[in-house]
């Protein structure tokens, strides 16, 4: 498979990094990105790759099979659109789209050219919330009880200061919180109503809401709740946990932690054996798993490889979790509930 790297940011550049562990299976055969700086940055990364200064050209010209979509946010559903409608499979980084009007664009496109389309939810094959969801399906000690989530840390700019924009990156509940909303959606379902709270800056030069508490309503018999943002002093450092409290135990995570994980039942502490992967996702190559990023890499290029559509992330799940995150913003400007349809 012929890979085409739009965008060589943060994200971009490890994606990027990962390609050579699938090596002979798939080539890296171009990366695009408009700021020189970046180009200069992928030629020395990757000596001999072709390079474009913007994904269109590269599209146009570099005979793809796959393109990996890490621009910003508000560039997301125009270049996954034209990748698919050009005959490649598409990988964009979350989140899908800032509207799901987007989303429902670049699903509309991936069905007409009967390419795959999956989006970057990573925390679906993040072990420690792989076993998060083995607990809650199993009821292995009962059904959950309550589950608090937080993804907090300091101040995400980018290029352009696009992140600062709420135009173009969505405010950090886009950037970051938003792979908590996906979890709650993916671990437990759709929640009846969000109650959201949050602290707002401008929102067009310093990020608007960059710390929101979300309370995810799923009846009297289940309390959830998430913390997001992009406001830490810095010298912080970001920290991701959650604490999930079962009938007949406590599961805990923090990413500063080692080991990170922790379950507490049968009166003791003990570190369970994480899982790599979520389901059966053989990329054909003998090695070893190298992280969550590569776990998701790996199912899509399977996927790719095996003619399936990517079915543990959906283009439709993602996005959901689009509509669940605008209704957090919503409920967070209003002061008052919002229902999810």
């Amino acid at each position: 498979m012929r890979i085409g790297l739009c965008g060589y940011g943060s994200m971009g550049r490890h994606h990027s990094q990962l390609f050579r562990k699938h090596i002979p299976v798939v080539e890296l055969a171009g990366i695009a990105d408009a700021s020189a700086e970046r180009r200069e940055l992928a030629a020395q990364d990757h000596p001999g790759v072709q390079l474009w200064d913007s994904g269109q050209e590269m599209l146009a010209n570099a005979n793809l099979d796959v393109v990996f979509v890490c621009v910003p946010t508000y560039l997301h559903a125009e270049l996954s659109v034209q990748a698919l409608q050009a005959g490649c499979h598409v990988f964009c980084e979350k989140p899908m789209a800032l509207q799901p009007e987007e989303c429902q664009t670049m699903i509309t496109a991936a069905n007409e050219s009967q390419r795959s389309l999956m989006i970057g939810q990573v925390l679906r094959f993040w072990p420690e919330y792989i076993y998060l969801k083995e607990l809650c399906d199993s009821r292995r000690y009962g059904p959950l009880q309550s589950l608090s989530m937080t993804r907090v840390g300091g101040v995400s700019t980018g290029w352009q200061g696009w992140y600062l924009d709420e135009r173009r990156g969505g405010m950090q509940i886009f950037d970051r919180h938003i792979h908590d909303s996906d979890a709650v959606l993916w671990i437990l379902g759709q929640p009846r109503a969000v109650q959201s709270y949050g602290f707002s800056l401008d929102p067009h030069t310093a990020g608007g809401i960059n710390h929101s508490f979300t309370h995810y309503d799923f009846g009297p018999e289940l309390l959830v709740s998430a913390e997001g943002s992009a406001d830490m002093p810095a010298g912080f450092p970001f920290t991701a946990a959650y604490r999930a409290t079962f009938a007949r135990a406590c599961l805990e995570f923090n990413s500063r932690q080692q080991p990170t994980l922790t379950l507490y039942a049968d009166g003791q502490a003990s570190h369970p054996e994480l899982p790599n992967f979520l389901e059966d996702v053989s990329s054909g190559l003998n090695i070893s798993s190298a992280g969550p990023y590569f776990n998701e890499q790996a199912y899509f290029f399977a996927c790719v490889r095996a003619g399936r559509k990517p079915a543990t992330v959906t283009p439709e799940s993602a996005m959901q979790t689009i509509k669940l995150v605008r209704a957090e913003i919503a409920s967070c400007r209003s002061a008052k509930p919002v229902t999810i349809q």
